[in-house]
């Protein structure tokens, strides 16, 4: 199995000649190596999302028409996703509730950051999450938005292989706080996200390597768009 990183929030589960996209960010996206065509002849089997921020949601209705693919996603947003933006294939469970999918299980937990959205008429208020999504015996942790909070010392408890931890925003974590989530998931690998999209959000995810590599808890992996992490 890979998981691709597509740049800011945007992960891709490849296995098997199936995909998973995590927070499709790919229209306005200045750091996604990919357009939407670049799917057409590909299969997307299912498209995660974690909250209903733009940059985590914004190609999930293109994609998600295109390919009559399952939208998974918080309870909260089903409404928005069904409604709203006409999505047929929307699978909701609430924050905490494991749900095996087809070759798949998929567990949101709560995050602590907002979840407004809105169709300029209307505002829906969801719940932000993480998701842990597990795969052939490989378990990829995506933190989606969110500050440091006690609760992240749990997840080490799910031998998590990958984790894609947001390192730098005003609306999320700072290095030195991704850097102790880091240490206390205890991941095979850390890999940032979430960072250098904008000016406001430029920082050195080298550092965020360098610091992880001094707690000796987890292996640091920087990613440019369109690299991956190969889970065997």
């Amino acid at each position: 199995m890979e998981a691709i990183f597509h740049g800011h929030s945007f992960v891709e589960l490849f296995f098997e000649w199936k995909r998973i996209l995590i927070d499709p960010f790919i229209i306005w996206n200045p750091k996604c190596d990919i357009t939407e065509q670049y799917y057409d002849d590909k299969p997307i089997q299912a498209i995660i999302v974690t909250h209903g921020h733009d940059d985590h949601i914004w190609s999930t209705q293109s994609l998600a028409q295109k390919h009559d693919c399952e939208v998974i996603t918080s309870y909260e947003l089903w409404k928005y996703f069904e409604n709203v933006v006409w999505i047929k294939k929307v699978s909701t469970h609430g924050i905490g509730w494991f749900v095996m999918y087809d070759g798949f299980g998929v567990l949101f937990t709560q995050a602590l950051h907002g979840g407004w959205i809105t169709d300029f008429s209307h505002w829906y208020t969801t719940v932000a999450a993480w998701v842990i999504v597990s795969i052939a015996d490989r378990t990829i942790y995506h933190a989606g938005d969110t500050w440091l909070f006690w609760d992240m010392k749990l997840i080490w408890e799910r031998n998590i292989d990958v984790a894609f931890l947001p390192i730098w925003d005003r609306y999320t974590m700072w290095i030195e706080d991704a850097v102790t989530a880091a240490s206390w998931i205890k991941a095979k690998y850390s890999v940032p996200i979430h960072y250098n999209t904008r000016d406001k959000i430029k920082v050195d995810d080298l550092e965020f390597a360098r610091l992880v590599m001094l707690w000796n808890e987890s292996v640091p992996k920087v990613l440019r768009p369109w690299q991956w992490i190969v889970l065997e």
